[in-house]
């Protein structure tokens, strides 16, 4: 093949341009040509030479790695493989993943490997590379755990696809699930990523092939849902490259030959005109793809000067970029590749080539063979080792950690439009906000906070990164290598920024296993074509909350959903990007809980005291108009609350939800949520309320029976337990404030200490008798129980024993308009029975202090909401900064007579524990349910602060219990 002058000078200006923004435009332009091995060698010579001008981490090196990994020169490929292994390159991860994103198969060992370490990205990697060389039979390769996103399990059913098993990626199709969250975007979006993947096995084509054709079929008759039908047909499109998105049928231009080799003829296309734009106002201004399809019409030796000529130094760079991606996309549509109708051309490292083998790798062994891509030693380019000199070589099978180090590390980002890096973002375009995390790197935005520095599993943390922004979301995966020095690969985050704002403010939230691990506030100012440039900062990104201790518990169960407020308003992270929801106003329902709730729960009680009823013996009286009413009214307020959200979208985010309140003075009653209907004036508990009550089930038998447990429109003449969240749901609430000093489970440390001691105390205004019992059942369950009288007891007892379980059954009180709390007989000077808030301390709680901190029962007469306490935020919450594991108190005021029966059955529950993985969130639940069971209405408002995940200590009757965790000081 003779050399084509056209790609020379195309060569040549990359070479010679001085802008690397347009040379590394010209470099991917060139890229889309079929070169001669001579001009591999020279594009492979002008990449190195943009490599080794930049230093490490810089993002234009970055770039250029990525085009390097794409030029199919086995000595090239090489030194990339020898950089991407060493441990003293500093972008030795970044030389990694232009490899994987290149179809290297010399990274199927190591992305196989890191499966193994929950890095469910590599699934879409994997199904791009020949694993079929790798692997002997499908079942080697794992199947995605429970709960991964949909999307991992699509990667991993094409990859599987590739071993010959076709059923899983058939199963997916043909399920009623939710298709993956890949196919809720525009189908171009979706093919490009699936297009990724060629070429295919020859099995795999012809088994794609012969689905699709079932597919139609299916359709027809009825068998196959239209959208599953849709997404499967652009699965096959995109993967076998028979048509694309729209299902035209993809093929090269006629006569195409090779690209550079054509001879221009007569009335060719006038480009510099073309892309001037409309003569008329009135005329639609053609997308850059359109342009293209017009331009790949005529021969690439007519069209790559005239583009080259539109390039030239006299022109902005933003016009010069695009006049070359112009060039990539012509020599796409003329070699039979697909062009998105989107596809703008100034976005030239989007959807770069795949290169042609150059390795024919024996991938267990990494043996790589000869091929006919050789170079003369001469022309074989160099790439410099950018090493950090601070931290050496190191073992890439021992990763450091770097213990003893500060981690510097933190989220960096940084805005893509048009392929074009910027700090601020573009009015009127879709634009993508690059984030990973790492230390702070030039001609990027950095969080203005390290993480702070925890330990980190050799293996890394596989992350969840979410964006929220209005009525936008998005989501993505990325991966925090344990090493200190080490960045995360980046997550690409679309956002479609609209016309008439001048600044954007969105929220990124971090999550492991579900649970916040870092918030971060996102601004920048916002620019507008054809104005004067914006007047705000450019990007920011400034830590709000999180919590990196919740890393030291890799096994943790994992949370369904993040929910924050603050500003009146409800962002829901569950995994496919953050929405937003307007709460409304619960005022009434927080005064039903403070008002009716009590009042309610006084009349029960009296009613059955009246009735020689020991309140042991006490059941829920489902007949009582009383109790009908009270359910009734909750039922009513919960279904509108819900009812609310739906009305925006909102969706039941799961069973397990972390709750974040950014706003103390307001309470969020996600507890009371009713989600089975509005239930009619006179309506009954359902017929599976005992059940419920008395067990574990998430599902009712008698509604989850029916269609009435539904999705929640239209009235009920039932009303069901399992209706209202705080029954059927683990709620875990926390202080955005206090995250670092909640006392939180680890590895090592998953279970609360052995309840073998505890302290009581409590207000006079708690019957004797009640006091009495409950110090019966704490000396029959507990062998150190100590009941104290005073605050002065208090503290001294918790100085001196640290005990794992602290109950206070106190009366919360005013003073001259100061709030205290009150425990022993009103008969005692001040200092002994009154603590003011200020005075609330570590020295009540865990004063060491003792890690895992004790369990806090805060119980007792007005210990929630009135005119002076914020409610169970205000003291409660106050408690978690004092080191305490788990703080338990009620959401509405609480009846002195019921305090101890509640602590009594709580102790009780406590330490019957009887299963190994028994956590607090779970225990919690069952204790309302018991508690509800015996008629105790105001089970309804308990609630905990504290991390779920805590296992409790078992316990076996006439068995000795094991010792503390961690042993108290002498």
């Amino acid at each position: 093949m003779s050399p084509s002058p056209a790609i020379a000078a195309l060569l040549e200006f990359a070479r010679e341009e001085p802008d690397v923004r347009v040379r590394l435009a010209a470099l991917a332009a060139t890229l889309h040509l079929e070169l001669t091995p001579a001009q591999r060698g020279e594009l492979a010579q002008a990449t190195c030479a943009v490599i080794d001008s930049f230093p490490a981490a810089a993002y234009p090196r970055h770039l250029a790695l990525a085009l390097a990994a794409r030029i199919p020169q086995r000595s090239l490929r090489e030194r990339l493989h020898a950089l991407a292994a060493d441990p003293a390159e500093a972008d030795a991860e970044a030389v990694a993943s232009a490899l994987e994103a290149a179809g290297d198969p010399i990274r199927i060992v190591p992305l196989l490997a890191g499966l193994h370490q929950g890095r469910t990205a590599n699934y879409r990697l994997l199904a791009a590379l020949p694993i079929e060389r790798a692997l002997e039979s499908a079942a080697e390769l794992p199947e995605p755990r429970n709960g991964i996103a949909e999307d991992a399990r699509f990667w991993w059913a094409l990859a599987r696809a590739r071993l010959g098993d076709l059923s899983p990626l058939e199963s997916l199709f043909y399920a009623d699930d939710n298709l993956p969250f890949l196919f809720w975007d525009e189908p171009w979006s979706a093919y490009e990523q699936i297009a990724a993947i060629k070429p295919l096995p020859p099995r795999q084509h012809a088994q794609l092939l012969a689905l699709l054709a079932q597919a139609d079929a299916d359709e027809a008759a009825g068998t196959l849902d239209p959208e599953q039908a849709r997404a499967l047909r652009l699965t096959v499109w995109a993967a076998t490259g028979t048509a694309d998105a729209e299902g035209t049928p993809l093929r090269a231009l006629p006569a195409a030959g090779h690209p550079g080799l054509e001879v221009p003829g007569a009335g060719h296309l006038d480009i510099a005109a073309l892309l001037a734009g409309p003569a008329a106002d009135t005329q639609p201004v053609p997308t850059d793809a359109q342009l293209a399809a017009l331009i790949a019409g005529e021969p690439a030796a007519y069209f790559i000067p005239r583009l080259l000529a539109l390039a030239g130094p006299e022109r902005p760079s933003e016009a010069r970029i695009r006049a070359l991606g112009l060039i990539a996309l012509a020599a796409d549509l003329r070699a039979g590749r697909p062009v998105a109708p989107h596809r703008r051309a100034a976005d030239f490292m989007r959807n770069l080539p795949r290169p042609e083998p150059v390795i024919d790798a024996q991938v267990i062994t990494a043996a790589r063979a000869a091929d006919d891509l050789t170079a003369a030693p001469s022309s074989r380019p160099q790439l410099a080792s950018h090493a950090r000199a601070a931290h050496g070589a190191r073992s890439m099978a021992a990763p450091h950690t770097g213990a003893g180090e500060a981690d510097q590390r933190r989220v960096n980002a940084l805005i893509i439009v048009d392929g074009l890096v910027r700090l601020r973002f573009v009015a009127g375009r879709r634009q993508f906000i690059r984030c990973w995390i790492g230390l702070p790197q030039a001609q990027a935005a950095a969080a203005d906070a390290p993480i702070p520095t925890v330990d980190i599993p050799d293996e890394g943390l596989a992350l969840s990164v979410e964006l929220c922004w209005q009525g936008q979301g998005a989501a993505g995966l990325i991966h925090l290598p344990a090493k200190r020095s080490a960045r995360s690969e980046d997550c690409d985050l679309p956002i479609d920024v609209p016309e008439g704002i001048d600044q954007l403010e969105a929220e990124l939230l971090f999550r492991f296993k579900g649970k916040v691990f870092e918030a971060v506030r996102l601004t920048a100012a916002v620019e507008h074509e054809g104005r004067p440039a914006a007047t705000g900062a450019d990007l920011q990104l400034a830590v709000q909350f999180g919590q990196r201790a919740v890393i030291e518990l890799p096994e943790r169960s994992a949370f369904d959903a993040t929910i924050t407020f603050g500003s009146a308003e409800m962002r829901v992270f569950a995994g496919k990007g953050g929405k937003i929801f307007d709460l409304g106003s619960t005022s009434a329902l927080v005064r039903l809980l403070n008002d009716k709730l009590f009042l309610k729960d006084v009349s029960l009680v009296r009613r059955r005291s009246q009735q020689g009823v020991d309140e042991r013996d006490a059941v829920l009286d489902a007949d009582d108009p009383d109790v009908l009413e009270l359910f009734c009214d909750l039922a009513r307020h919960g279904a509108t609350l819900y009812q609310d959200l739906r009305s925006q979208g909102f969706v039941d985010p799961g069973e397990r939800l972390q709750l974040v309140n950014h706003d103390p003075k307001r309470y969020v009653p996600l507890e009371f949520v009713y989600d089975r209907g509005f239930p009619r004036r006179g309506a009954r508990l359902c017929a599976g309320w005992q059940a419920v009550l008395g067990g574990e089930a998430v599902r009712c038998p008698a509604c989850d029976a029916t269609e009435a447990a539904a999705a929640g429109g239209g009235r009920s003449d039932t009303i069901c337990p399992l209706g209202f969240w705080s029954i059927r749901k683990v709620i875990e609430r926390t202080d955005p404030a206090r995250l670092q000093d909640l006392s939180t489970p680890t590895a090592p440390r998953r279970r609360l200490r052995a309840l073998n001691a505890a302290l009581c105390a409590s207000s006079d205004k708690v019957p004797e008798d009640n006091r009495a019992e409950l110090g019966a059942t704490l000396a029959a369950a507990i062998p150190a129980a100590t009941v104290v009288s005073d605050w002065a007891q208090w503290e001294a007892a918790v100085a001196r024993d640290a005990p794992p379980l602290l109950i206070l059954l106190a009366h919360h009180d005013l003073d001259d308009g100061l709030d205290y709390l009150e425990i022993g007989s009103e008969a005692l000077d001040e200092e002994l029975k009154w603590r003011f808030r200020p005075e609330l301390n570590e020295r009540l709680i865990n004063p060491p202090p003792v890690e895992p901190g004790p369990i806090v029962l805060l119980l007792g007469c007005l210990t929630a909401a009135d005119n002076a306490e914020m409610g169970y935020s205000g003291l409660a919450n106050t408690f978690t900064a004092f080191r305490a594991g788990v703080v338990l108190g009620t959401l509405a005021k609480i009846l002195g007579r019921h305090a101890a029966p509640l602590a009594s059955e709580l102790v009780s529950e406590l330490v019957a524990v009887d299963m190994p993985d028994a956590d607090f969130g779970t225990v919690m639940r069952r204790v309302r349910r018991r508690m509800l069971g015996r008629g105790y209405l105001m089970a309804l408002s308990l609630v905990s602060l504290g991390d779920a995940e805590w296992h409790l200590p078992q316990s076996h009757p006439g068995q000795a219990r094991p010792p503390a965790d961690t042993a108290a000081p002498p």
